[in-house]
């Protein structure tokens, strides 16, 4: 957000709103064996400690500087408090509601110095404390950002005409959709028309900018996670009913309430496909807008996500020089992340890497710094760390009679490792079903290749099933080539490499198999193992146990559980250089890994 401080009435403004380690991934449950391979199955256990301690410091320094919060940040600290797991009604987050509430009239809400910027925050800060106590503000504030939404579907600053601003819409598509939770009907034709904005001022290669249609277009990483994120939020809106998004919205309220003690464990939620249809959308049409026919279909601003993380994977940084306004773009990119529900961007765990940063960064009192001050920077990172936007998208459980579908698609194809960013791969009955290219695979190998290939999805997907259809003896030849992939910085290329290499059917490549059990990304590393199983013939490997931490006390210490999941490893590292040496060429010997 790009919150504006304007104190003497003119434009000196203070802008304030512009690899998770797989050792962490403690709970192991190797269950899963498909096709005759073994796959292992992980699942994530609580956020790191230190995330925890960070955001307990920052709740403190919200505390010790309450005098600090002016009236025109107290929604965006309110909506952070809470979404860190303070209680609505704690003194310190009621005196700022207070202060929220003071801009309000019977029928009129006014801001302060922010305009939209500030009418957003503070109507998600309302539905995050209370959205049936603060029902009738919440509609005061969602018809103030209606009146201001300009006739093209952005919304700018009062008085400017810049074609739309990229920052101040994606606040404008926060505040309605944080309305909408609260019950609030939004009118179709804003949605529709903000969804338009956002396709026409798109770059081709996925990217955003400030002002697309006027002066400031230069492309940047904060203003692309920004319009990935009010993509994904009209996507959401436009495709279910304003009663189904309460309903969700109560769910997800509960399940916060129940779990996130003092912040908490966070659930992952999974987005599920919707409905591409015109009665999907007419549902969320308010009485006076019920005759409006959509432009723009959920399908399309689907595939422009898509298009948008494209350019983020190719362009990925969480570094702090990397970007003008850092803390800002990081929640900006959680909340493209997490509507896209996406975990990893172009192979890089952007949680983990993203929070190590941030957590680099804090202050001894508990606070950031940043280009905005240090009460916006603060609530951003915290937002970041706690993940904020996760716990909002619905649904939370898909059924269990139905695959949850994956933005990227793609996991474990058939049993087969196939990595999970691929962007157009789904699966059915374990047969790939993505569009792919029909490419020689030499080709196919030398798009992997290129690091800046937009096409690598397209790529593997060709690959994986020209070898399953069975072109398998043309990766005999291409075995240099797969064996210098596996050194590639982008994971998905290096598990594809995995994949293919277990394919050649050459012995010679189990000692860089054996490598890759140590790569630093945890599904990388799972793939070399699934890749050594295959060229073995061991479906098995050298035996799976159930749980890997079943023996450990419940209330075993994450570093306890991390400590199990290592010794597994390492023996079973040991147990694979067994194997290799008894089986090897014998030109091959004394070049096991050490």
């Amino acid at each position: 957000m790009t919150f504006h401080c304007n104190r003497t009435g003119g434009r000196s403004l203070c802008r304030s709103f512009e690899a998770r380690p797989w050792m962490r991934l403690t709970v192991v449950v190797l269950a899963v064996f498909l096709a005759g391979l073994c796959p292992l199955r992980v699942f994530s256990a609580e956020k790191p400690p230190e995330v925890l301690d960070s955001v307990r410091k920052a709740l403190e320094f919200f505390r010790k500087n309450a005098s600090s919060v002016s009236s025109n940040e107290s929604g965006l600290v309110v909506y952070t408090c809470i979404s860190a797991g303070m209680s609505p009604d704690d003194p310190y987050v009621t005196e700022l509601i207070n202060k929220i509430l003071l801009k309000f009239k019977p029928d009129e809400y006014k801001p302060e110095f922010h305009h939209d910027y500030e009418a957003a925050v503070d109507v998600m800060a309302l539905v995050a404390a209370d959205k049936q106590k603060y029902r009738d503000k919440i509609q005061i504030v969602a018809n103030h950002l209606l009146k201001n939404q300009r006739p093209n579907g952005s919304w700018d600053y009062p008085g400017q005409n810049n074609g739309g601003d990229t920052s101040i819409t994606q606040y404008g598509m926060l505040g309605l959709w944080a309305a909408s939770r609260a019950g609030v009907e939004i009118p179709v034709k804003a949605l529709d028309l903000a969804a338009a904005w956002h396709l026409q001022t798109q770059q081709r290669n996925g990217s955003f900018s400030y002002h697309p249609l006027g002066t400031d277009n230069a492309i940047k990483h904060s203003m692309t996670v920004a319009g990935v994120g009010s993509m994904g939020i009209a996507r959401l809106l436009m495709s279910r009913s304003p009663q189904e998004l309460q309903s969700l919205a109560d769910e997800a309220e509960a399940k916060t309430k129940k779990n996130d003690k003092a912040f908490g464990v966070l659930e992952r939620v999974t987005v599920t496909e919707t409905p591409d249809q015109p009665a999907a959308t007419a549902a969320a049409v308010a009485p006076a807008d019920a005759n409006y026919k959509p432009q723009v279909s959920p399908r399309e601003l689907e595939a422009k996500m898509k298009l948008g993380l494209g350019w983020l994977a190719t362009n990925y940084t969480v570094d702090k020089n990397a970007t003008g306004w850092h803390l800002y773009y990081l929640y900006g990119l959680e909340r493209a992340a997490s509507l896209a529900n996406v975990e990893k961007i172009g192979g890089h765990d952007w949680y983990t890497e993203g929070y190590r940063i941030i957590l680099k960064l804090q202050d001894a009192d508990g606070g950031w710094v940043d280009i905005g001050g240090q009460v916006a920077a603060t609530s951003f990172a915290v937002l970041f760390l706690v993940r904020a936007t996760e716990k909002l998208v619905p649904n939370a459980s898909p059924p269990k009679a139905a695959k949850a579908a994956t933005f990227g698609g793609g996991l474990l194809a058939g049993g087969r490792g196939l990595p999970t960013d691929l962007a157009n791969v789904q699966t059915k009955d374990g047969s790939i079903t993505a569009k792919k290219m029909d490419t020689p695979l030499d080709k196919l190998l030398a798009e992997l290749e290129n690091p800046k290939s937009q096409k690598v999805e397209s790529a593997q997907a060709a690959l994986v099933e020209a070898v399953q259809i069975g072109q398998r003896e043309q990766l005999i030849g291409q075995k240099d080539l797969l064996l210098k992939l596996t050194k590639d910085p982008r994971v998905e290329v290096r598990r594809t490499a995995f994949w293919a290499l277990a394919r050649c059917n050459d012995l010679r490549v189990a000692p860089v198999l054996i490598q890759g059990l140590m790569d630093a990304d945890f599904d990388a590393a799972v793939e070399a193992r699934n890749a050594l199983c295959v060229l073995s013939r061991r479906p098995r490997g050298f035996g799976l146990p159930d749980d890997l931490i079943a023996k450990l006390p419940e209330n075993a210490s994450q570093a306890e559980k991390d400590s199990a999941f290592e010794k597994w490893r390492d023996a079973d590292i040991r147990r694979w250089r067994e194997w290799y040496q008894s089986v090897r060429p014998y030109s091959e010997r004394d070049k096991l890994p050490d």
